[in-house]
């Protein structure tokens, strides 16, 4: 199963308790989509946020956590959240937009964790700058990317992870702006064939721009469908960015291992 190096730090935080996070109802989180915030009987987290324009207006899609630190038996309520905008608008949550995995309502038991997705409608030329639960009165900022959990490591720099060793060769840009590509070699340093998986093998790679957006590799290419001990194989991954979009992070997965989060500003300029 493909895990993420961050994720036992999250976990950590979401079965564990985050107190050491927390803030007051009034307060707000900031900065960013990964920011979790507690008034010590609710914990959220927005993992991802996803972006989908169309002529009246563009859909967000925000992948939340949702833990409950009572004692007691609570419910989430996904009519409870809205999303405020940039220019002074506000959006509930909605079901216009076919999403996977939606948070629904439910009761949580004490010490109990959900996980699901939001929805929300905004007007044309907006972009989200707040996640407000209004029963418990929890805000995170949605307008800047916060730097995902975990070490990081500039691209040039080989990374040893579990039996993989990943790179990233190089980053370069389309010129009308609207797409990045990404190169990268993997070597194989386990004793093992490392197998590839053509079908999945696109959406291992998530890049998250400056302003917190996150962006599945909509093009890739590798060669080979195998990869022997001691073997390397490059390959390269295109995202279709807004025009001025900053890239800021990937997320890399090498087959049947942890992720590598690479800081794409890192780079030499």
């Amino acid at each position: 199963m493909r895990t993420v190096l961050w994720t036992p730090w999250l976990l950590l935080l979401l079965f564990s308790g985050v107190h050491g996070a927390s803030c007051s109802p009034d307060r707000e989180v900031l900065p960013g989509v990964y920011d979790l915030t507690s008034n010590g009987q609710l914990a959220i987290s927005v993992m991802d946020m996803h972006m989908h324009d169309e002529e009246q207006g563009s859909w967000i899609t925000l992948g939340l956590v949702v833990e409950n630190e009572q004692n007691s038996t609570t419910s989430v309520d996904p009519a409870s959240f809205k999303v405020m905008d940039n220019l002074g608008g506000t959006a509930q949550a909605s079901i216009g937009y076919p999403i996977m995995n939606p948070l629904v309502h439910r009761e949580i038991g004490p010490g109990g964790v959900v996980v699901g997705s939001l929805e929300f409608k905004l007007e044309a030329g907006a972009r989200p700058f707040m996640l407000v639960d209004q029963g418990s009165g929890l805000k995170i900022r949605l307008d800047k990317a916060d730097k995902p959990p975990g070490i990081s490591y500039s691209p040039g720099v080989p990374v040893a992870v579990g039996d993989s060793i990943v790179g990233i060769e190089g980053i370069s840009r389309s010129e009308d702006g609207k797409m990045i590509r990404i190169d990268y070699l993997l070597k194989n340093s386990g004793p093992g064939v490392m197998l590839l998986e053509p079908r999945d093998y696109g959406k291992f790679g998530i890049l998250i721009d400056a302003s917190g957006w996150s962006y599945p590799a909509s093009d890739y290419k590798m060669l080979g469908p195998a990869v022997p001990p001691g073997g390397s194989l490059e390959g390269f991954l295109e995202y279709l960015v807004p025009d001025g979009s900053d890239p800021r992070y990937l997320l890399f997965w090498p087959p049947d291992e942890d992720a590598v989060l690479f800081d794409l500003d890192s780079r030499e300029k």
